[in-house]
């Protein structure tokens, strides 16, 4: 068994790092951000800041994947609408105990965009003249010159979906505690349609009440191979975090405040705040203030500078988070919402037996 795990880890070892050097293969900025901005209502509200912040929520493992040791007992559904609703995600989340009494969490994602329009044989690049065949100035140049006009009737309409299951668990490497994240991705888009695989690695250490976590993502590379041959594959990125929580024995509340940095190469993320070189850095920041341990008011700003809020309530068995993400005042894209619903399997069983019972 242990050879096999080895195998399969060494095939995408070398997949996802010799196969770029090849002609079958390239260096991409983009393909994995599935994982990276889909998520759950509470993280999202906080600005996906929460790197160090061992919350109990499922969908944290995304985010880090050492935080799986946290018991969750509940299933996870969030719907997301971004983009003024032109782009709609959802997640199902959980945790499972194995036969060897390891916890792993379990996403599954999903991202969809429908009717794309695709406009490229809609231009009649015939020239100033208006006629095919004259081979006059400006025929075949690809450019709506005067004279030319688009054909309405040849705008053809296509989609795109994403669907990733991203499983976390625990592991000690030489003592010291990890958490491995391991992702699988299904990308589609028009005719064309990708398998991908990728692993993170991530820790959280404590000093001095300070929560310090560190992630590593797409070790050693993420890759994409695409149904013609090609493999896109993506270089590494690491996020360092901060938690700092304030409890006071006298106020029913709880404080948690919470700094990131995601630190990004090869010219990652082009509206990056801070640059030097090709590496890129971005800060987010993140307040969640919990009354009685019921009721939470959450504040935050992400790395693509949105600022974020959103509010969540607590029941015995049952939990509602909702967030919202400001638009960028340069994108004019409209706002993000996410709504997330938790529920537990043992609270529902107990209200169907009360229900049976009357």
């Amino acid at each position: 068994m242990n050879l096999k795990k080895i195998t399969v880890f060494n095939y995408f070892f070398i997949i996802c790092t010799l196969s770029p050097l090849t002609g079958d293969g390239v260096w991409v900025n983009y393909g994995w951000e599935l994982f990276d901005h889909v998520t759950n209502a509470r993280i999202a509200a906080l600005g996906n800041a929460t790197t160090a912040y061992a919350m109990p929520t499922a969908a944290a493992a995304i985010v880090n994947p050492f935080i799986v040791y946290e018991p969750q007992d509940k299933i996870e559904l969030t719907h997301q609408s971004r983009f003024a609703g032109l782009i709609n995600s959802d997640i199902l989340s959980g945790q499972v105990i194995t036969k060897k009494k390891t916890r792993m969490g379990f996403n599954i994602l999903y991202e969809g965009i429908g009717s794309i329009p695709d406009t490229r044989e809609t231009l009649l690049d015939w020239g100033l003249d208006g006629m095919f065949g004259t081979q006059d100035a400006g025929e075949g140049n690809g450019i709506l010159d005067k004279g030319e006009r688009l054909d309405g009737d040849q705008v053809r309409y296509f989609s795109q979906q994403q669907v990733g299951i991203h499983g976390a668990f625990l592991r000690k490497i030489r003592g010291l505690s990890l958490g491995l994240g391991v992702k699988i991705l299904s990308y589609n888009i028009d005719i064309y349609h990708a398998l991908g695989f990728g692993v993170d690695i991530g820790t959280i250490r404590k000093i001095n009440n300070i929560d310090f976590g560190f992630v590593i993502r797409n070790l050693p590379s993420s890759g994409l191979i695409w149904n013609h041959g090609i493999l896109e594959a993506t270089t590494p990125s690491m996020a360092f975090g901060l938690h700092v929580p304030y409890s006071n024995g006298t106020l029913p509340l709880d404080l948690h405040t919470l700094l990131n940095i995601d630190i990004s190469g090869n010219m990652r993320h082009l509206g990056t705040q801070i640059r030097a070189g090709t590496i890129s850095l971005d800060s987010s920041f993140g307040l969640e203030a919990v009354v009685k341990k019921r009721l939470s008011f959450r504040f935050g700003k992400n790395q693509l500078g949105n600022m974020t809020g959103g509010i969540g309530a607590l029941w015995t068995g049952f939990a509602i988070d909702y967030a919202f993400l400001a638009t960028d005042l340069n994108s004019g894209l409209g706002n993000h919402h996410l709504l997330t619903i938790c529920i537990s399997p043992d609270w529902i069983r107990k209200f169907i037996l009360f229900e049976q019972e009357l």
